[in-house]
């Protein structure tokens, strides 16, 4: 009896060790296994993923489509069709719905003499486009040209495309999607000898399939069907919040793209900064993504879109491996800001979207690069135990040119030209400016509280209390940026140790991790968030007090209203029992993202904070992402409760 249970112990040990290697040698334990299963999944069918025009679209696999442009009557072509274009010949987008995965867009573009509204649905390698005219003064073409996006790009598909129909052909011709283009007066155009294009007048509907072949009224009844189920489920889920997620996602599906150089899908902030910051903008659109914009982007996708959430915080995460620290910038090509980093959300939004998803591999993914940039921020930023905005070059070379080091400075506060610092001063011995930020302190403070969650999951109970000692002793330190005279936290000048009383809505961030107490945060709220001669009114919060003289620059930083500091002030009043003050901001901020998102489609970069109006100036993109963080504040109480 006694050697049969030896047997069986010793078996079920062995089945037990067997288990535990299969499952480690299993590629699903592996993080960056799950994430290429992810990007596989998403790079999948068609989208309006090509960054230089809304109006094309990619099959994904193949990095073949369907390119639109526009032709006026004089002859002139438009094939760079975005939301909020600024040049003076821009095409006017109003964008409307935009599912993620394509199955329904819509938008309508008027350039010169034509006025159109396009439709499209995609669904496996099935597409449809469906152009029809608004309204009777339509004089133009829609010039049609299916094939290669990137010509530049190197790719194994091409196309034939003949006078009744074209197909695309993938790798090795094992695969051929058949097209036709259907529309009143088509001409068909050659350009070698597999390869053109179609001219449609814009004055009657045009359709464009590839697939499953549609006649126009089929199309356009499975459009309005699509649309249908879309708004229907939307309206089910997002309830009185349903205009609120519209806008939201809108912006989020619209701006997210496809780049064939790094074979990534991200969701920049917008297309414009793409072309206009892209190593490659003339061959292939290229992108650029920034450090709090795009985590902020990731929380907001996060509430929908677990696939797209990943992939924007782990690809900006990432960079980390290149310069120690997330960077300002990244962009096409390895583009890379290597002197500055920026505010430091990184590790609360990781935080949240795992909570909503309940992915470990995410954090083990994200965790030790997350961690390397917590404590990059001490070893380059810190002095008297408090945080400064700085720039560090690289290979050890200082900046000769001050005024350029300052610049890099406010880079990386995010801030760009925000009056707080207009009498600060660079330091290129040191490489900092010569503030403790309360700002930055205060974020890094949360940093460390989160980064010490994030450990703490993963089993890392010694690094979990390193970490939160750490922000403990930068909490400490923060007492010191307390102004009793003022009521509220204030930079201190490192050099002369006297405190600067310019303010801004980073004065706020101590409630943020809690640093103020319930007294201290009752003088912040009264005497200066609802005050109407600083920060309170019919629109808020703006980012220079209405008393201050640069509050009339409107420009930028200066005098106007921005999504991620109203988003980080209501994150710290949340923290403290204001219910009514809550319910108020969260209230004028969507009101203040609805104003023009009812009307013309627009999410702003930034409004003005007397008038509400977002595109009063050109320093504000008409379709930038974090603009819907005005929203998300609603939306975000409601995930939680």
């Amino acid at each position: 009896m006694k050697t049969i249970r030896i047997v069986f112990v010793a078996t079920a040990v062995l089945l037990f060790c067997a288990c535990e290697n299969k499952e480690k040698s299993s590629p699903a334990d592996y993080p960056e296994w799950e994430y290429t299963q992810i990007k596989r999944q998403l790079q999948r069918g068609w989208n309006t993923w090509d960054t230089r025009s809304i109006m094309t679209e990619v099959y994904v696999e193949e990095k073949l489509g369907v390119r639109l442009s526009l032709v006026d009557s004089g002859g002139k072509e438009n094939d760079e069709i975005r939301v909020g274009y600024l040049d003076a010949d821009a095409a006017l987008v109003h964008p409307y719905d935009h599912s993620y995965d394509g199955s329904y867009a819509e938008a309508d573009v008027s350039w010169h003499d034509i006025n159109v509204k396009m439709r499209c649905s995609a669904e496996g390698k099935n597409l449809v486009m469906l152009l029809t005219p608004i309204g009777n003064d339509n004089k133009g073409s829609i010039k049609v040209r299916p094939g290669k996006i990137w010509e530049a790009v190197k790719i194994d598909g091409w196309q034939r495309v003949m006078p009744d129909s074209f197909e695309l052909v993938a790798m090795y011709g094992t695969e051929v999607m058949h097209g036709k283009v259907v529309g009143e007066n088509t001409r068909f155009v050659k350009t070698g000898d597999d390869d053109g294009y179609y001219l449609c007048s814009s004055a009657a509907p045009l359709l464009v399939y590839v697939g499953d072949a549609v006649t126009i009224d089929a199309a356009e009844a499975l459009l309005n069907s699509r649309k249908d189920s879309f708004q229907s489920a939307e309206r089910t889920k997002w309830g009185d919040n349903y205009e609120i997620h519209r806008a939201m996602q809108s912006v989020l599906a619209w701006d997210t793209v496809y780049d064939p150089t790094d074979d990534i899908i991200v969701t920049p902030v917008s297309r414009n900064w793409n072309m206009s910051h892209s190593e490659v903008s003339d061959v292939a659109g290229g992108y650029i993504l920034f450090d709090w914009d795009t985590y902020f982007a990731s929380e907001m996708l996060s509430t929908d879109n677990r696939e797209l959430a990943y992939c924007n915080a782990i690809e900006i995460t990432k960079s980390v491996d290149k310069c120690g620290f997330v960077p300002n910038f990244i962009s096409t090509i390895d583009h890379i800001s290597y002197d500055r980093s920026q505010p430091p959300v990184g590790s609360r939004v990781v935080w949240t979207i795992y909570e909503r998803w309940g992915d470990r591999w995410f954090l083990e993914m994200l965790y030790p690069r997350l961690l390397r940039w917590n404590t990059w921020w001490t070893a380059n930023r810190m002095v008297d135990g408090l945080l400064c905005w700085g720039t560090s070059p690289r290979n050890g070379e200082h900046f000769s040119d001050v005024k350029y080091g300052k610049k890099h400075a406010l880079y990386e506060s995010g801030l760009d030209n925000a009056h707080v610092y207009d009498n600060a001063e660079f330091l290129p011995e040191r490489n900092i400016l010569n503030y403790n930020d309360v700002g930055l302190s205060a974020l890094y403070v949360a940093d460390c509280q989160y980064l010490a969650r994030i450990a703490e999951e993963l089993g890392r109970g010694s690094e979990a209390r390193e970490i939160s000692n750490r922000g403990k002793k930068m909490a400490e330190a923060m007492k010191q940026m307390w102004s009793e005279e003022d009521g509220i936290f204030l930079c201190r000048n490192i050099e002369t140790g006297e405190r600067v009383h310019e303010m801004d809505p980073t004065n706020f961030y101590p409630l943020i991790c809690k640093v103020a107490s319930n007294d201290q945060a009752r003088q912040m709220i009264e005497r200066h968030l609802l005050n109407e001669d600083e920060f309170w009114g019919e629109w808020v919060i703006p980012c220079t007090p209405r008393n201050a003289p640069a509050f009339k620059d409107n420009y930028y930083w200066r005098g106007r209203i921005w999504g991620p500091t109203n988003f980080l002030v209501y994150l710290g009043l949340k923290n403290y029992d204001f219910p009514e003050v809550r319910e108020q901001f969260a209230a004028k901020s969507r009101n203040l993202l609805l104003k023009d998102w009812l009307k013309r489609g627009y999410v702003y970069e930034n409004w003005n904070a007397t008038t509400g109006q977002g595109d009063d100036v050109f320093s504000s993109d008409r379709f930038y992402h974090w603009g819907a963080l005005m929203g998300y504040i609603t939306l975000m109480d409601e995930l939680t409760d």
